[in-house]
């Protein structure tokens, strides 16, 4: 659905239409440089869906004109859960959506059949993908579990059912973590973390493991569940961003390069890719150390190396000692160090349009420029974020099979 609105640019009054596809969430946000002075301006819509009404609201750097004439213009297209062709951002009575939702059905179906649901025309209407609203309850279960306030953070987990869960209840805060991320990593990370289990219960059964359990359980677990929290909670608060591409990342339906991403805010997310190779590349330690026991040896003993050693490699090493194995290098895929280096040490600026990421490879940035939509930094780092949630899956399933205390209860 599009929902049409006016918005005055405080900076010079231009006004213009703003053209708003409506996302998956009760509330969604968005930032546009005004088409005549470029100056930034940030609104966004809240959906009322027992009521089907929207409000459009400012933020800053405009207002809202409540009475537009018919026509006002210039044209702006955003979209809080799609991208939208270069061609089509400035155009009225377009709908970029349409295309895209038909990939994505065909991909979709490219990772098995589809999940049929029965319509309920009595059920309260409500978005089906409302991942931050759903987020931030997860969040607060999750906080007061760790603080030690259980009978608070049962509340909120029987909250969280009633909302999100009513035909399967939630156990505890590690139960809604791990089903939060099965939901939110989409079908194309499901299907790695099917792999992965498989190939993980195909070496436990050939090999003992307990050793390497019982050293993740003592040693690992504790500090590893606060990094991805924290990984967690920095990319959900960049939500507003990243959600133009992250359904189309869980499919993995890359953008093309005519493809613009309506709201930027690269400042926000500049830094985000490199935070997260750095939890992402540190916490692969565990698929070495299950590759080691794959291959005879003891969890911590490498091929040529000693666990000292590996723990001292650069990060864009550590995936190497297992490079061989298919399964585990399916899921890293996206790991890019120049882009790392770009993104950790903020080397990559953005043109003036807001379409173009430029940066320059190399060690300490001074190799050839190298240049990217943000549209596709944003997919990047979404998928770079879906194969730590992969992890995430893969480890609380780990833990709860082999009796190994809950990280997040």
């Amino acid at each position: 659905m599009i929902i049409r609105s006016a918005l005055q640019c405080e900076t010079c009054e231009a006004i213009f239409t703003v053209r708003i596809g409506m996302g998956q969430g009760i509330r969604q946000e968005h930032t546009v440089n005004c088409r005549k002075c470029q100056e930034p301006m940030s609104f966004g819509m809240t959906v009322n869906y027992s009521e089907l009404s929207t409000n459009v609201f400012t933020i800053d750097g405009c207002s809202v004109v409540e009475v537009p004439a018919h026509g006002t213009g210039p044209v702006v297209n955003v979209d809080a859960n799609f991208v939208v062709p270069e061609g089509m951002t400035d155009q009225d009575v377009s709908f970029h959506r349409l295309t895209q939702m038909r990939e994505m059905i065909k991909a979709a179906e490219g990772f098995g059949p589809l999940p049929t649901q029965k319509f309920d025309p009595y059920a309260p209407r409500r978005p089906t993908a409302d991942h931050l609203s759903e987020w931030k309850n997860l969040k607060k279960a999750v906080s007061l579990a760790s603080n030690g306030r259980t009978k608070l953070a049962n509340k909120k987990v029987a909250e969280g059912t009633a909302e999100y869960y009513a035909d399967d209840p939630l156990s505890g805060p590690t139960d809604w973590f791990f089903r939060f991320t099965y939901k939110f990593m989409g079908r194309k990370h499901g299907v790695h973390l099917k792999s992965m289990m498989d190939e993980f219960r195909s070496i436990a059964a050939t090999h003992d493991c307990s050793d390497l359990l019982n050293h993740y359980a003592e040693s690992m677990v504790k500090d590893r569940f606060t990094l991805y929290r924290e990984v967690y909670t920095d990319f959900f608060s960049k939500h507003a961003q990243f959600a133009q591409v992250s359904f189309q990342a869980g499919l993995g339906i890359a953008p093309s390069d005519d493809m613009v991403a309506t709201s930027v805010q690269f400042d926000q997310v500049k830094s985000f890719y490199g935070d997260a190779y750095e939890v992402f590349a540190g916490s692969v330690d565990f698929l070495a150390m299950l590759n080691n026991v794959k291959h005879g040896r003891a969890f911590d003993e490498f091929e040529t190396l000693t666990m000292d050693k590996y723990q001292k490699l650069d990060n864009s090493s550590k995936f190497n000692p297992f490079g061989m194995n298919a399964v585990f290098m399916a899921l890293c895929s996206e790991k890019d160090n120049q882009l790392r280096n770009a993104s950790h040490h903020k080397g990559i600026r953005i043109d003036a349009d807001g379409k173009t990421l430029r940066y320059r490879a190399g060690k300490g940035g001074t190799g050839p420029e190298q240049e990217l939509t943000y549209a596709s930094y944003l997919y990047r780092s979404v998928t770079l974020f879906l194969q730590i949630s992969v992890l995430v899956a893969v480890e609380l399933t780990i833990c709860s099979a082999n009796k190994i205390e809950l990280p997040l209860d």
